[in-house]
This record gives structure tokens, C-alpha cells and sequence, in this order.
């Protein structure tokens, strides 16, 4: 029941709302993993729908107007099967679920799994994306709460999920970086926890 609460608390903290009955929970790519820079450098937006995921990936003009979008990183809390992507974007190439990537994530993190964007922005690859969407589905419901498993860096940086971004200009001679979103602070997911608790009690009084 604590893990539920926190895993509200977190999905809270990051950005919960609820829109006609679905929950979505928006992850900012706000941590450089190279040196820990704290930035606006994109975001993921995650929907429930009907038991699957709907990821939204955009990046921000911060990693420069060449920066194409290469692969998403993130974990599964349960063990879940028949995992599969779709997605309804005009792309050349079709994008693929990967497992245990083998770009792990960067900066020595690695994650249980990652979305592969196509082969970049050459001719047998999509162009220069910095927008992408797909919807992950598996045998049994997802939810957003299943994400809320963190990797760290080499550097402890602590992070729910990543991108791997190229053609970025945000560091001079740098062509690539992995941003993720920080996972927030103990004490921010605390307030937040108490927070909900007390709308929890208030709930429960009589009238």
C-alpha cells in the first residue's frame, strides 16, 4: 500500500492530471547526464488508455534546431508480457521496442528498455525528429505508475526515463546527449504525500 501512495505521490509530483477518466503524468527532460545540468530540454508526456500507454516525446529549441531524436529509455516496475509499440506517425522506418539496448542509456545507466526512432536522419532513416509518439501495450493493463522505476548514472544522477538525442548544439563540439527526468526530491514526493493523505482523511468524514 506505501509503494502505491509513493508511486501516486511521485506521478503527482511530476505532473498528474486526470481528463475524462484518463490519467496522464507529464516526465520533463530536465537533467544533462554528461555533467548533471538542470535544464528545460524537453518533455514525455505518458496517457492511460484502455490499459496501454500513449508516450508523447518532444524535444525543446535548447538542444538546437538540428537535434534529432534517437531512442527512449525507461523501466517497468512489474514483469509483463506480449510488450509491444505502435504508432500512427509517417515515418520510413518503423519504430522498434528494444530490450536491454544496446546504447544502455549513457553515462553508465542503464534501463530494461527503450524505443528506437529509426536509423536518424539520413535517407534510410526518418529525418530530423524531434517529435514522436507511440503507444506501448502488453498482455495485461499498464499504467502510469509502472514507469516509476529509476536508474542512476555513474554520476548518481537518478533518473525515471531518457532520451539519446543527436545533432544537439546545447555544448560546443558536442554532437550528442541523453537527457532524462530527474526524479524529484524526497521532500517534494513527501509534501506531496502528505498532501494526499490529508485529502484522503478529509474524505472520510463524516458529514
Amino acid at each position: 500500500m506505501l509503494r502505491s501512495w509513493l508511486s501516486i505521490a511521485a506521478a503527482t509530483a511530476l505532473g498528474l492530471f486526470a481528463a475524462n477518466s484518463a490519467v496522464a503524468v507529464s516526465f520533463p527532460l530536465n537533467v544533462e547526464f554528461d555533467d548533471g545540468t538542470i535544464g528545460t530540454f524537453g518533455n514525455v508526456e505518458v496517457t492511460e488508455v484502455a490499459g496501454d500507454l500513449q508516450f508523447q516525446v518532444t524535444l525543446n529549441a535548447s538542444l538546437g534546431a538540428g537535434a534529432d531524436l534517437h531512442e527512449l529509455y525507461f523501466n517497468l516496475v512489474g514483469t509483463e508480457t506480449g510488450l509491444a509499440i505502435s504508432s500512427s506517425d509517417m515515418v520510413n522506418t518503423a519504430y522498434t521496442l528494444l530490450t536491454a539496448p544496446s546504447v544502455s542509456g549513457g553515462a553508465g545507466s542503464s534501463f530494461g528498455f527503450g524505443v528506437s526512432f529509426g536509423n536518424g536522419a539520413g535517407p534510410s532513416g526518418n529525418g530530423v525528429l524531434q517529435t514522436a509518439s507511440f503507444v506501448l501495450s502488453a498482455d495485461g493493463a499498464l499504467s502510469v505508475s509502472d514507469l516509476l522505476l529509476s536508474s542512476s548514472t555513474s554520476q548518481d544522477i537518478e533518473v525515471y526515463l531518457a532520451t539519446h538525442v543527436q545533432g544537439t548544439s546545447l555544448v560546443p563540439g558536442v554532437t550528442s546527449e541523453t537527457v532524462g527526468n530527474l526524479v524529484p526530491e524526497p521532500g517534494t514526493l513527501g509534501l506531496v504525500l502528505i498532501g494526499l493523505l490529508g485529502l484522503g482523511a478529509a474524505g472520510q468524514r463524516p458529514r
